[in-house]
Parts: C-alpha cells; sequence; structure tokens
C-alpha cells in the first residue's frame, strides 16, 4: 500500500476554504480527502521505549479541489458517517455540545471508567480550532454508498 501524502495547513482562505502545503509534484489530486489532525504527545512502548507514534485526534475532513504544483485548495467536508446533507441552514453545535462530543467516553463504548493508574494518566490533547501550521495527512474514505431507491425492483 502506498504511503499517505503529509502535509500542513499553509493558509486559512475562509471556513470552508484552506490551502494546504502540497501539490502536484508530491501526488496530491483533486478529489482525494484529508484529515486535519491534532497531535498529543509521543507514545512509547512500555518494554523498549521506542516511539510508536503520537495520539491524534481529527479536527476536520477537507477534499482537494484545486491543485497546483505545490499547493491545494480543499473544501471542508463532513466527516465519516456525518449526514452529509447538513447545511448551513441547519444550524451550527454549540461550543457545550462539540466540547461533550469530543470527550474521551463518547469516543464508543459504554464510557464506563477503568481502574486505571491515575498518576500515569497522560490526558488527551487539547482540540482547538484549525490553525496554519497543522499536521494534515491523506485520508482514503470508503465512497459513500448509491442511494437506494424504496421502489425499484431487487434483484
Amino acid at each position: 500500500m502506498a504511503e499517505l501524502l503529509e502535509s500542513q495547513v499553509a493558509q486559512i482562505l475562509s471556513d470552508k476554504y484552506i490551502v494546504i502545503a502540497i501539490g502536484a509534484l508530491a501526488g496530491a489530486k483533486v478529489g482525494m480527502t484529508f484529515v486535519v489532525l491534532s497531535q498529543g504527545e509521543e507514545v512509547k512502548d512500555p518494554a523498549t521505549g521506542a516511539v510508536l507514534g503520537r495520539w491524534e485526534l481529527p479536527k476536520g475532513y477537507l477534499r482537494a479541489t484545486h491543485v497546483q504544483e505545490r499547493i491545494t485548495t480543499c473544501e471542508g467536508i463532513p466527516a465519516p458517517g456525518q449526514d452529509s446533507r447538513a447545511t448551513d441552514e441547519t444550524g451550527v453545535l454549540s461550543a457545550t455540545m462539540i466540547a461533550d462530543s469530543l470527550r474521551p467516553e463518547t469516543w464508543g463504548g459504554s464510557g464506563g471508567r477503568l481502574n486505571v493508574n491515575r498518576a500515569q494518566v497522560a490526558g488527551v490533547p487539547r482540540i482547538g480550532p484549525i490553525s496554519v501550521g497543522d499536521v494534515v495527512r491523506e485520508c482514503r474514505l470508503e465512497p459513500p454508498a448509491a442511494p437506494t431507491d424504496p421502489k425499484a425492483p431487487r434483484p
């Protein structure tokens, strides 16, 4: 599998359009999907001390709309699983609703507490707004399923 393209937010044009610092020379193409990431501290293997990577949370998703030699203009798109029919007319989430939706206990499962060593709790990275310099990585999302006509005959 080919390595995913990685870059940074180079410029914020509006709340809908962002320029990233990667272009056609690096393999960017119109229609590619990217994720803007909030990165926490390095995570190390407890046995070897080797760095395993950084803990990440998505800040937003982008689709490339215009690719130049070294930069790409992208538009914001809904997160995977989010209703793509939502528009500005549906309103926006309040800061409290966003904060609640990003709490670790809402990421899946029952949200029950674990008996952990509290001295070793690293904490969740702060998820601020998308900013110039944020890491951007190609994200290969599955294309949405084609809508089905409930009246269409079944094979």
